[in-house]
């Protein structure tokens, strides 16, 4: 399983917040994507290198 940012609706957003408020806490929430990470050669994960630095982001091979 590989995790992503979750898309919240306005309730759960407001419970999430009020958590951060009442605890001085920041929560990120992540939803489950049934995938496994894909087995890479060593060419394509110095493709996928190059690419997360040049979008500054990290990014995952999934089946």
């Amino acid at each position: 399983m590989v995790y992503n940012i979750a898309m919240l609706s306005a309730d759960q957003l407001r419970a999430l917040q009020s958590f951060e408020s009442s605890t001085g806490r920041t929560v990120i929430a992540l939803s489950g994507i049934e995938a496994e990470p894909a087995a890479l050669s060593e060419a394509e994960v110095a493709q996928i290198q190059a690419l997360e630095k040049d979008l500054g982001l990290t990014l995952v091979a999934v089946n």
